[in-house]
This record gives C-alpha cells, structure tokens and sequence, in this order.
C-alpha cells in the first residue's frame, strides 16, 4: 500500500471500474496527480497529465471533479468535500489554480441554489398535507414543476454521468461512417436547440436505441444494421431526440425517485446513492404510453421540420411491432414498447405531411458496412 500523508479521498469513475465508482485516494507527487484503487486483492493506479480538466461537482458543488483521458474513455476522479478538497488545493501546482478558482465561483452560485431550493423544501415540509394532496391530485404538474426549475446546465452534467457509464460498460465506436451519419442526422433534426448534443454509436448488437438528459443520444450498431434507410434511422433518432427536448429522462428521475432526485440535480449532488439510482434508473427508464405518444408526435414533427421523409419513422415502427410477435423481440422494446395500433397512427400522422422531402445524403451501404 502507498504511505499516507498528504493524501486525500474521493471516487473514481474510470473504464473497467463498476458503472457507481470506486473510493479512491490521491495525491501530489512532483506536481501531478496520482490515484489508486484497492480492487480486490490487487491494487490500481492512475497518473494524471499535467493539465487535467477541473470542475465544480458533488454535493451543494462542494467536490471538486478531477477529469482526464484514458484508454477506453475517459477518468473521472470526484475528490471529497472539506478536508480531502483542502489537501487536494494545498498540493495542487501553480498552473492548476485558474481552473480551480473557476470551480470555486461555480461552487459559490450552486450554493445560492442550494440554500433557495432547501429554503423551498423546508417550506413545503411545513405543509405535509398540502404536499400529499398535491402530488395526489396533481401529480403531474409538481413534478413538471420541478423539472422546470432545473436549468439546461445541470441537466447536461446528468447526462456527463450517463455517458460515463455508457463508455465504462461498453465499447464506443468514436469515428467512422456510422457516426457521422448519426451526427449528421441529429444535426439536421436539432436546430435551436438548447441542449449540447453528444452522439454516440456503441458497438452492441441488440436493437436499441436511448436518450439521456442534457442531450446525450446512444444508438446500437445492432439498430443501424437492422435499417434499410437512412430515412428509418432518421425516426428513431427523431424520437430519441423529442425525448431529450421534451425532458422526459428528467420527468421520470423525479416521478420514480422523488423531489430528492430533482434537488440532487438541481444542486449538483453527483455521488452516493443519488448517482447510482439516477444513472441506473436513466439506463434502465421505461416511458408511460403518454411519454411516447409525446415522442412519436414530436420526433416526426421534427423530421418534418428537417425535410425528411417521416415515412422512415413509420416503416422502422411497422418493424419493431412485427418484431414484437417474435420469441425474443429488440431490446428496444423493453423501454418503448412498441404495437401495431402505434405503427399505424404513426402512419396516419405521417401520411399528412405530402412533401416535398430532401433525401439524406448518406451511403447507407457504406455505414452499414462500416460497423462491426
């Protein structure tokens, strides 16, 4: 084992490590960061570069999340609040204190959230009652209340862990073909948009596809090959893209896990228990047929929108309902669960829309072939 002084804890979040972290202890040795874990019987270390990226994190922002690339993704090490922040800073080079002084001034504006939001709370504990009642009888409005008091921003570092652990447990494709067609069609279906889109193909040979808040878009490269078009691509995208803009992930981290899990988000409390249920439950989020009558509606609006042929969504749709009949249906349907009466209202809705439509231009021989 290492000797101990100077040194400081926190969790480390790094490929081949479990999808929730690992502790993790730190220390400065001769300017650079150095971070080990005990796993198992064997111990694993890591030597940050020289310019790691620093960021405000954790509880009320008060952790202070260390990041930088690995092979096979990318590490992230949340250094502890109080005394472990405190030796991380006394040890911390020179070249360093910029970015860390960044972190500071965002820990600063957490903070005034963090006090509103409790000061919020303790208002509402006040009033057990009232609470109850509201959440029976308007279920629904309290908890798009608090979705809407979550900005844009925190939103995106939710999504940050998801793709974390997206990149932990399987292999992501990072160029090619394929991603520049996901790239390029999200693109086209994302004007305006208020969230910092990432685009991610993984190589998994399930039909699946998912969206996680702030804008982080998966699809399988089991899905791509079971496309004929571009165009059907085009829909399950499109719908994961109305999911991310319609908030949905957030919705249901509220519904299933509480108001706690909207006050986590809203204050940045990215470790413990609130992280691996939220990113567990966002991997694993099933949608009401509301949710996804509301996705269909709006991802084919979309498609519209871009100029292309919203058939694709209702051909791909007619598939995943074929495919439902079967002894193992995609994995796809066990968070959209898809039916023949949804294929055929898609398209209805479809069949509204006359064109004229620009056709993608993607060679679709080619990103199918591209992929593993």
């Amino acid at each position: 084992m290492h000797s101990t002084p100077n040194t400081f804890g926190g969790r480390l979040f790094a490929p081949g490590l479990d999808g929730v972290g690992m502790p993790a202890t730190g220390q400065w040795r001769q300017g650079r960061l150095v971070v080990w874990v005990q796993d198992g019987a064997a111990e694993r270390e890591w030597l940050a570069p020289e310019h790691p990226t620093l960021s405000a994190g954790g509880f009320n922002a008060a952790q202070l999340s260390v990041g930088w690339p690995v092979d096979g993704g990318q590490l992230q090490f949340f250094v502890d609040a109080g005394a472990a922040r405190t030796a991380f800073a006394a040890g911390m080079p020179a070249s360093l204190a910029q970015p860390h002084g960044v972190a500071q001034r965002a820990a600063r504006g957490v903070e005034r959230r963090f006090k509103f939001w409790w000061a919020a709370l303790a208002a509402v504990a006040l009033l057990p009652v009232l609470a109850v009642a509201l959440l029976v009888l308007r279920g629904g409005d309290v908890v798009n209340w608090a979705v809407q008091q979550i900005p844009h921003a925190q939103e995106a570092k939710l999504g940050d862990l998801v793709l974390a652990q997206t990149r932990a447990q399987m292999r992501v494709i990072d160029s090619g073909p394929a991603v520049d067609a996901v790239k390029h069609i999200g693109e086209r279906l994302t004007p305006g948009t208020l969230h910092r889109y990432r685009w991610l193909v993984v190589d998994n040979q399930e039909m699946n596809a998912f969206a996680a808040p702030g804008g982080v878009v998966v699809v399988y490269s089991g899905l791509l090959k079971s496309t004929d078009t571009p165009e059907e691509a085009a829909g399950v995208i499109a719908h994961e893209v109305a999911h991310a803009e319609l908030r949905h992930g957030l919705q249901g981290l509220v519904k299933s896990l509480g108001l706690r899990a909207g006050a986590a988000v809203l204050l940045g409390d990215w470790s413990g228990a609130v992280l691996s249920e939220a990113t567990t439950s966002l991997l694993e989020m099933q949608f009401s047929r509301e949710a996804e009558t509301q996705a269909d509606a709006e991802g084919l609006r979309r498609l519209v929108a871009a100029k292309i042929n919203p058939e694709g969504m209702a051909r791909f749709m007619d598939k995943l309902a074929a495919k439902s009949q079967g002894a193992t249906p995609p994995a796809l349907l066990s968070t959209h669960p898809a039916s023949a009466e949804r294929a055929t209202q898609l398209r209805a809705l479809a069949g509204q829309h006359p064109g004229p439509w620009e056709p993608l231009a993607l060679d679709w021989a080619t990103v199918k072939a591209s992929l593993p």
